[in-house]
């Protein structure tokens, strides 16, 4: 097995505003300030590597990780990001999000991991999404939008809904159930996390397995298997 690391870190972003349409005022993550992102293995006989991301997801993250996660796909059929992370940017988790999905990786949340807030968004991208239970929590979130912290209050009401609107897009584009972006929707008025149990995050599609993926599965094993 080849290790290898690398690793950036990314300040914390200078304003940040709810996704709640009915918010008027800029709001910043505290919980978010910084991460990084490495690959965590590559192992080439087996055919696995792994990228991870710890702390805040923004665009220097979502960004980096994008890049490994390409470097390394064609050396492996099975590519999982592991998360760590309160949160963050919900435009940069949202683009790291569609790159996971472009290349079908997995999600995954360890037993000593977490994913909070805009993270979540980035666990419902994986083919295979494998999170511990507790370990994942909804929460208000925010993105990173330096001109809003000026604009009148209907703009920035619009644009609050106009993100929105693209979550609940993003989040029916990744196969999600439409309660997941109810229950995301609805968080938004606490400042509490809400923990996930196992039913709860098998009910809002955040473990499983997408469907185009297991029928490719299915077939890939098929094929090998008639060819043995």
């Amino acid at each position: 097995m080849q290790n290898f690391l690398r690793s950036v870190a990314v300040c914390a972003v200078c304003a940040m505003v709810l996704l709640s349409p009915l918010a008027a005022q800029p709001f910043v993550d505290q919980q978010a300030a910084e991460g990084s992102a490495n690959v965590y293995n590559v192992d080439r006989d087996a055919q696995v590597g792994g990228i991870e991301i710890h702390g805040g997801i923004g665009k220097a993250v979502a960004n980096e990780a994008t890049k490994l996660i390409r470097s390394i796909r064609r050396d492996v059929d099975e590519l999982t990001v592991f998360l760590s992370s309160p949160g963050g940017d919900v435009i940069a988790a949202m683009e790291l999000g569609e790159e996971i999905r472009k290349q079908w990786a997995s999600t995954a949340v360890d037993q000593h991991g977490e994913c909070f807030g805009a993270c979540v968004l980035v666990l419902a991208a994986g083919v295979r999404r494998t999170p511990t239970p507790q370990n994942v929590g909804l929460q208000r979130m925010n993105f990173a939008q330096k001109e809003l912290s000026s604009a009148t209050p209907d703009r920035a009401k619009q644009n609050h809904t106009g993100l929105a609107k693209k979550v609940e897009t993003y989040l029916a584009r990744m196969g999600m159930p439409k309660k997941l972006f109810q229950e995301l929707s609805a968080q938004q008025s606490s400042d509490k996390v809400r923990l996930l149990d196992s039913g709860r995050l098998k009910a809002l599609g955040l473990d499983g397995i997408d469907p185009a993926y297991e029928q490719w599965l299915r077939d890939n094993n098929q094929e090998r298997s008639q060819s043995n």
